[in-house]
């Protein structure tokens, strides 16, 4: 932020969040929260006030410069609503965020823009928490969230970027594309599966991976049997969002990430999933160096950085922005999003079932989030075919995992 101003400055990667918005991928993602009574609206409505009183970002508007997008603070006070829209299909407020429920269920929707997975963790809980003390009038002055106003608010791409990085470019081949009928209207179809995460883990241990590098080889295997054998000739690509504030020490609330793509080629033979696991890991692996997170960044800011560029009028930026992202989506299949684990107060727990995450997606994304010793992986999909999904809980059945399979009931044979 500015120093005595009202504006912020977009983070480097939420300046490519505007441009590339579509009907088919808003850029909206969901956290849901199941309690185990229905909500009250009033309750939530003096949650959702508390809560913004710490995080006052949340409270912008996105304004269009004349060379760049930025975030403008509002007065504005957001209004819960029950819930009505389609999951990430729009927000109904000019604010950047929105919170509605349903029955026993309380959604946060945020447009990509304004904050990633991680940062969205920390208001979500701060909300849950602020609901039930006020709901149940709980005895618990437990912190949440320990940072400043000034830490949340940070641009931390600015704070942590070094220009004596020098940037590598590598080139990419293309990767296989995911084919089918979609869905009218730009529906997207939401398939959820929730596991024990500790059974989970312990099949990781048994391949000598992590539960991320896990689900992305079983991902992989379930696309095997859906390719063609030209389609054998591409490679899978599998984007992965690394958060960054697991290598810097920000406690920003904005976006701090970067990505890396996971790829597999699959031959005419079969490829078994330990061969799989083996090359995710080998990958995963490299991807986490501190110079690969290093390069990543450089590769993401040295344009914004470069003079003459900053120069140029945005409605030209937005036509560059919007040929390269879909030069990018050319090199990815599919994306993979683990927020991680939701940490809340003991005493928050009896009135709590599970949580949930989502994403919008111009082709298909599973996410993942974890509380207690529930694991929620979702996919969304504008595919009327849902043979991905299916083989990809068929494997974790064939580990005898325990599975809840939900979708949002597109069709009713599903």
């Amino acid at each position: 932020m500015n120093k005595n101003s009202n504006w912020y400055k977009l983070d480097n990667a939420a300046k490519l969040f505007p441009p590339t918005t579509s009907i088919y991928d808003p850029k909206i993602f969901r956290f849901s929260v199941l309690l185990k009574e229905n909500i009250n609206k009033e309750s939530l409505q003096k949650a959702l006030n508390k809560t913004l009183e710490d995080f006052p970002i949340f409270k912008s508007i996105l304004k269009k410069g004349l060379f760049w997008y930025y975030l403008e603070k509002t007065n504005y006070n957001p209004i819960v609503l029950e819930e009505k829209n389609n999951p990430c299909e729009k927000l109904n407020t000019p604010l950047l965020f929105e919170v509605t429920y349903y029955k026993n269920k309380i959604n946060l929707e945020v447009y990509h823009a304004l904050s990633d997975g991680a940062g969205c963790i920390t208001f979500f809980e701060n909300l849950i928490y602020n609901y039930l003390k006020i709901e149940y009038k709980l005895k618990d002055n437990t912190i949440i969230t320990k940072s400043s106003e000034y830490e949340k608010e940070i641009d931390s791409f600015s704070k942590y970027y070094n220009p004596k990085n020098k940037i590598k470019i590598k080139t990419k081949e293309d990767a296989y594309q995911l084919k089918g009928e979609w869905y009218p209207f730009s529906q997207l179809r939401i398939i959820t599966g929730i596991t024990n995460t500790n059974k989970l883990k312990e099949i990781a241990h048994k391949y000598n991976t992590t539960i991320t590098g896990l689900l992305i080889s079983i991902i992989l295997k379930s696309i095997e049997p859906l390719l063609s054998i030209k389609d054998k000739e591409k490679p899978i690509s599998i984007t992965v969002p690394i958060d960054l504030r697991k290598y810097f020490p920000s406690k920003t609330v904005r976006n701090f990430f970067n990505v890396t793509n996971i790829t597999y080629k699959f031959t005419n033979n079969e490829s078994p999933l330990e061969k799989i696991v083996e090359e995710v890991n080998k990958q995963l692996k490299e991807s986490l160096t501190k110079e690969a997170i290093d390069q990543n960044m450089t590769k993401l800011i040295w344009l914004e950085n470069f003079f003459l560029i900053r120069l140029i009028p945005l409605f030209i930026k937005n036509i560059v922005m919007k040929y390269s992202y879909k030069f990018t989506r050319k090199k990815q299949t599919l994306g993979l999003s683990n927020v991680g684990i939701i940490k809340l107060p003991t005493i928050c727990k009896p009135y709590i079932e599970n949580f949930l995450i989502m994403n919008s997606t111009d082709v298909l994304e599973i996410c993942i989030i974890s509380y207690e010793n529930n694991i929620s992986l979702t996919f969304s999909s504008h595919f009327k075919n849902s043979a991905l999904e299916k083989n990809f809980f068929s494997i974790l059945k064939a580990f005898n995992l325990e599975i809840t399979v939900y979708n949002n009931n597109l069709e009713r044979d599903d």
